[in-house]
């Protein structure tokens, strides 16, 4: 039994080797423990799955208790355990729990097809004595082809062991490969392709798409006010030179105005 609580208290206590802990059930009070780190390392060591049960033998019992190890808290960032929670259960009444499923085999739409086999569930939830508790529940994949599934009715549950999801359940199913058109549809956003990135600053090469568009046909473009006339350029039509400017090199004088007739 273990009386030390409050943060500071339980730090003492890991620094001693010993993990604080606690065991609950149906027909006990919660009781506060502790365990010897080397105890449970081993306990834990020779699990093979997830559940695993243990006997405890508390300060003051005269028998060990039966218990399921249904909790192991670990330091987020330290490979130690922090705190372990323990259920006690009874040897002759039935318990409920998750059991792992693992498929063995390779399916043949998967060896053959090229599907791919989906993981519907990743447990099953059983009832059993806890002697009759199994680490894991295997199921056979091999004769699964492209479409099949394996439902909870289909699962040879162990010996003593009873199945607690619903019948129709699927836990495996091979699934077809994707078409060309569904990994496209699966690459783009809400069934529209992402358009390219736009870059930005990048300068349109001529000839290529982005360059100025052409001004529509029958109008001219109007230069900007204030922009100079290119080097050689003849002047548009009816446009007078700026004041004050000088002719272009080459440049003829307009011919002077014809004089009336009759004067000298």
């Amino acid at each position: 039994m273990r009386t030390e609580v409050g943060r500071n208290s339980i730090k003492k206590l890991r620094a001693t080797g010993v993990i604080p802990g606690a065991v609950y059930g149906p027909h006990i009070k919660p009781l506060n423990i502790a365990i010897g780190e080397d105890e449970l390392d081993k306990a834990l060591a020779h699990a093979t799955g997830e559940n695993v049960l243990v006997g405890l033998m508390l300060e003051g019992d005269k028998a060990s208790r039966l218990a399921l190890i249904q909790e192991v808290q670990h330091h987020p960032v330290k490979d130690i355990i922090l705190h372990v929670d323990f259920r006690e259960v009874s040897a002759t009444e039935k318990m409920r729990t998750s059991v792992p499923v693992r498929p063995v085999g390779e399916p043949a739409g998967v060896k053959t097809g090229g599907g791919v086999l989906e993981f519907i569930l990743r447990s099953l939830h059983v009832e059993c004595l806890p002697q009759d508790l199994p680490d894991v529940i295997e199921v056979n994949v091999e004769t699964l082809e492209i479409g099949a599934s394996i439902h909870v009715e289909n699962v040879v549950a162990p010996k003593g062991v009873t199945l607690l999801d619903a019948k129709g359940q699927p836990v495996f199913i091979v699934a077809a490969p994707l078409t060309e058109e569904e990994a496209l549809a699966a690459e783009t956003v809400g069934g529209v392709v992402a358009p390219e990135p736009e870059v930005i600053g990048a300068v349109p090469v001529e000839g290529e798409e982005g360059e100025a568009a052409p001004a529509e046909k029958g109008k001219e473009a109007k230069p900007s006010a204030g922009a100079k006339p290119a080097a050689g350029a003849a002047p548009a039509a009816g446009a007078k030179p700026a004041a004050g400017a000088k002719p272009a090199a080459g440049a003829k004088p307009a011919a002077a105005p014809a004089k009336p007739a009759g004067k000298k």
